[in-house]
């Protein structure tokens, strides 16, 4: 039996339907209230290399407007995809209700 982390679940569900928004509604990443999203998740998160290194990923991929590493960051299983999409500031792109959606459909999936 597989145990599901409910909020790495939550977080991979939650950047997909950030990455499907912006396909579909060919969003910029590199945009003011993006990066100001980023430097509010850099106020609040630990100053560790680890963490700062993350951060700074963060900053290439939103300067380079990178689809394709957001993309395999969604997709990706290990731990650092994990941290990657804990540590997003994308949330940003999402409005009320479609985060609403995502906790819908999290909750169907683990009603199942």
């Amino acid at each position: 039996m597989t145990v599901v982390n409910l909020e790495v679940t939550r977080q991979k569900l939650m950047q997909a339907a950030i990455l499907n928004k912006v396909e579909r509604e060919h969003l910029p990443l590199n945009t003011d209230r993006v990066r100001r999203s980023l430097q509010t998740v850099r106020d609040h998160v630990s100053r560790s290399p680890y963490f700062t290194d993350m951060l700074d990923r963060w900053e290439q991929i939103i300067d380079e407007n990178d689809i394709e590493a957001l993309r395999t960051i969604v997709e990706s299983d290990d731990e650092t995809g994990n941290e990657m999409r804990n540590l997003s500031p994308l949330h940003v792109l999402l409005t009320e209700d479609e985060r609403m959606r995502v906790l819908h459909d999290l909750r169907d999936l683990i009603g199942q």
